[in-house]
C-alpha cells in the first residue's frame, strides 16, 4: 500500500452574495493541477516524485478539516485561493477562522508550506506560526484575481521542477510578474475584482511575501527539503549502508547467520543433537529478525520527515 505525500488545495466562491465573482479561479485551479502533473510524467526519472493533488476546484470549509484528518501527516502544501481577509477564509459554506483553521493545520506534522492567495492574509501568518507552520506565503493588501492566478500558477511551476527551492519559486514567480508588469507593486491588473473584503491604500496593492520560521531559513534553500517519501528500501541499499555502524550492523547480522546455520548443519548431520540445532535455528532467526528490523528502522531514516517520535521508537530494536 502506497501513501504518497499529499498537496491540498483549495479553490473557493464565496458564498456571501455580496462578493465578487473571481473571473480567474478555475483557471488557477486548472493550472496548478497541471504543473503538480510534470512530476508524474517521467517515472524512473530524478524528476519523478509522487504526489496526490486531491480535486478541490469548488471548496467547501468543512472539507478542510476532513482532509486534515483522513490525510494528516502525509500533507506537504497548503493553499488556498478566493476571497479572505486578516482573521478569516472565505468558502461556499460561509468564513473559515484563521485561530481554527491555524490549529487545525498544526496537526499535520510534515506540512511545509500554507501558501494563502488572497488579499490581506499577513495577519494570519503568526497564528500559523504558533502552530508550527514552517513556511507561509501571505500578501501585503489587496491582491487583483487576474494577478492572483498568474502568480500561483508560477511560482508551482517552478516548484515543480527539481532545479528550484521554494525561496527560488517565489522569486522567479515575482520576477515573472515584474517582467510582465513593470510597475508591479503600483499598478493593477484588469479586470481588478479584489480577492478581499478590505480597503487597502492603493499602494499596499498585490503584494506577496515569504515568511520563514527562523529555525527553517536553511532548509528552504534545500530543493529536497520540502518533499517527502515513502521509499522502500531494496536489500542493496540496506547492505551498502554507509556508517561505520550500517557497517557493523551487516557484519554481525551476517555473522549470527553464518554461526545459526553452521551450527545447525553441525547439530543435525554430525551430532543428532536436536537442542544444539535448535539453539542454531534461533542464532538464525535472530539474525533474520535483526535484518528486518534494520529494513523497518531505514525505511523511517529514509523518510524522516514522515515519522513522528512514537514512530521512530516503534521502529527500533530496543525501544
Amino acid at each position: 500500500m502506497k501513501y504518497n505525500p499529499v498537496v491540498l488545495s483549495y479553490f473557493s466562491q464565496s458564498g456571501d452574495s455580496d462578493q465578487q465573482y473571481l473571473q480567474f479561479l478555475e483557471n488557477e485551479y486548472k493550472s496548478i493541477g497541471k504543473a503538480w502533473e510534470q512530476y508524474q510524467i517521467q517515472q524512473g526519472s530524478e524528476r519523478y516524485f509522487e504526489v496526490e493533488f486531491p480535486p478541490r476546484g469548488s471548496a467547501d470549509g468543512e472539507e478542510v478539516a476532513e482532509d486534515i484528518r483522513n490525510y494528516k501527516h502525509r500533507i506537504l502544501i497548503f493553499h488556498f485561493s478566493g476571497h479572505a481577509d486578516s482573521e478569516r477564509l472565505l468558502f461556499k459554506d460561509g468564513s473559515s477562522h484563521a485561530s481554527g483553521l491555524a490549529g487545525l493545520l498544526g496537526e499535520a506534522q510534515n506540512l511545509k508550506l500554507v501558501f494563502l492567495n488572497g488579499c490581506a492574509t499577513y495577519d494570519q501568518v503568526k497564528l500559523l506560526f504558533d502552530n508550527n507552520i514552517k513556511i507561509v506565503i501571505a500578501t501585503k493588501g489587496k491582491v487583483s484575481d487576474g494577478i492572483a492566478q498568474q502568480f500561483a500558477e508560477t511560482f508551482y511551476k517552478a516548484l515543480s521542477d527539481t532545479d528550484y527551492t521554494i525561496r527560488t519559486a517565489f522569486e522567479h514567480a515575482l520576477n515573472e510578474l515584474k517582467r510582465k508588469y513593470p510597475n508591479f507593486d503600483s499598478v493593477p491588473a484588469k479586470p481588478i475584482v479584489w480577492r478581499g473584503l478590505v480597503t487597502e491604500a492603493e499602494e499596499d496593492r498585490d503584494r506577496w511575501q515569504l515568511y520563514v520560521k527562523d529555525k527553517y531559513q536553511q532548509e528552504i534553500d534545500k530543493r529536497e527539503w520540502w518533499k517527502i517519501r515513502l521509499a522502500s528500501p531494496t536489500r542493496k541499499d540496506l547492505l551498502r549502508g554507509s556508517s561505520f555502524w550500517d557497517q557493523a550492523m551487516n557484519f554481525l547480522i551476517l555473522l549470527l547467520c553464518l554461526l545459526g546455520i553452521t551450527i545447525m548443519v553441525y547439530a543435525v548431520f554430525f551430532m543428532q543433537d536436536h537442542m544444539l540445532a535448535f539453539v542454531g535455528l534461533a542464532a538464525a532467526f535472530l539474525a533474520y529478525f535483526g535484518f528486518k528490523n534494520k529494513q523497518r528502522y531505514k525505511t523511517v531514516e529514509m523518510n524522516s520527515t514522515l515519522a513522528d517520535e512514537e514512530v521512530m521508537r516503534r521502529m527500533k530494536l530496543f525501544a
